[in-house]
């Protein structure tokens, strides 16, 4: 007696289709305000400021972020968040901690995502936000509400004398006009008047590095002052010459 196999069926078994995620009424979305602390290895970005990367072909930070917080429903756009930016970065530099203020998405009852986890699964490996925190007042802004940047310059220690640059460094200290000690942007700046808490040096053996505080700083201003303090370090110039290019009277223009 034999028996016949039961014919298998040709045809598929029907898979359920994943239902496509609703698009966000952002006309009807709850926001919130909140400060963002963000970290980042600027080597591979043209600084952290936003830029439009179809026109000028370099990438940023902030261009990762958006996309980022595009891409996970937390902002409607980048025009769209007031976002605002506590300190600006140039190209290769890095942050430890940066902060930015804008408003994000919350749940419909006014609860707040896993904003950390959702942001940094989406985020290339050398972005990463540290915190972020609701701000109770909608007129905190990262930029205009903060009280000091510090900045942090590494450099090569062999062949400079760290006694002078720090002689030199003491006369940066205090409120000066730095137009000649920055990259003059004066299309957007008409006051190059900052204020400096302190300038200390750091000996670290072959590495050394200097720590700025300040209430703000101009366009490659920490850059140029390196520059400067570099120069005296090698004994090319003297600590004097900080007063020289302070003083906008005897020297109204950065010496070329």
């Amino acid at each position: 007696m034999s028996s016949t196999p039961p014919s298998s069926s040709s045809e598929p078994k029907s898979k359920k289709r994943r239902k496509a995620p609703r698009g966000i009424d952002w006309s009807t979305a709850k926001t919130g305000r909140f400060l963002l602390k963000f970290a980042y290895i600027g080597t591979r970005y043209a600084g952290v400021a936003w830029q439009n990367q179809e026109e000028f072909g370099v990438n940023t930070v902030e261009n990762e972020l958006f996309k980022a917080l595009v891409k996970t429903c937390l902002i409607e756009s980048r025009t769209s968040c007031d976002f605002s930016r506590c300190g600006r970065t140039d190209k290769g530099v890095h942050a430890r901690g940066n902060y930015a203020t804008l408003r994000l998405r919350v749940k419909p009852d006014g609860t707040e995502f896993p904003y950390v986890q959702m942001i940094n699964r989406v985020l290339p490996e050398d972005i990463r936000i540290l915190r972020i925190s609701s701000v109770p007042h909608d007129d905190f802004d990262a930029r205009f509400s903060c009280k000091s940047r510090t900045y942090k310059y590494f450099f090569p220690s062999e062949g400079l004398n760290l006694a002078a640059m720090s002689r030199a460094a003491q006369r940066l200290v205090g409120q000066h006009d730095y137009r000649n000690l920055c990259r003059m942007d004066v299309e957007q700046t008409v006051n190059f008047e900052r204020t400096i808490h302190s300038f200390d040096f750091r000996d670290g053996g072959d590495i050394s590095h200097a720590v700025i505080t300040g209430s703000a700083f101009l366009w490659h201003q920490v850059r140029c002052m390196m520059e400067v303090l570099m120069l005296v370090g090698r004994g090319l110039e003297q600590p004097e010459v900080v007063d020289a290019l302070l003083d906008i009277e005897k020297t109204p223009g950065k010496p070329s």
